[in-house]
């Protein structure tokens, strides 16, 4: 799982982010624990009062109504668990006709004789002989620095000499 850093949230908060990534933050704050510390860290008495006054008082009176008016049907579990039944037993059909005709196919046992040979010839030999690019470069950036200080070193010494 990606988490956002602190920076990412205050941006995230003053939502001058592009609007796909908004999205993908706020989904990410319902599976993420770390992260939804980490935004409610962020949030100032200049805001909570900000909201206190878009908020009206009989909010939650009204929100309470709203759910007590709600209808809703129970299913017993006698209704649930056939359709569970039913389903799973359909699934299990399924992938058994898809392993029988798989197998008189010849499908696993030629699974089994090629891959081996694609994972050869996957792994590119010439490539495990190559040099780190990055590592050479800050190698020779760490040598030339090395080499100016010892040089101005030099340098400021045959100068304090004379």
């Amino acid at each position: 799982m990606k988490h956002y850093d602190e920076l990412e949230w205050i941006f995230y908060k003053e939502k001058i982010l592009p609007e796909q990534k908004l999205e993908k933050m706020e989904e990410h704050l319902y599976e993420c624990d770390d992260c939804m510390d980490t935004f409610l860290s962020l949030i100032d008495n200049k805001e909570i009062n900000g909201a206190e006054e878009i908020i009206p008082l009989n909010f939650t009176s009204s929100v309470v109504d709203n759910v007590q008016r709600t209808k809703y049907k129970i299913m017993t579990n006698k209704q649930k668990s056939n359709m569970t039944f039913k389903n799973i037993f359909g699934y299990y059909v399924a992938v058994a006709a898809v392993a029988i005709i798989l197998t008189w196919g010849g499908f696993f046992s030629n699974l089994v004789d090629t891959l081996p040979q694609v994972a050869n010839s996957a792994v590119n030999k010439e490539k495990l002989n190559v040099p780190n690019i990055v590592f050479n470069m800050s190698e020779k950036i760490v040598n030339k620095t090395s080499n100016f200080i010892n040089e101005f070193q030099f340098l400021n010494g045959k100068e304090e000499l004379k």
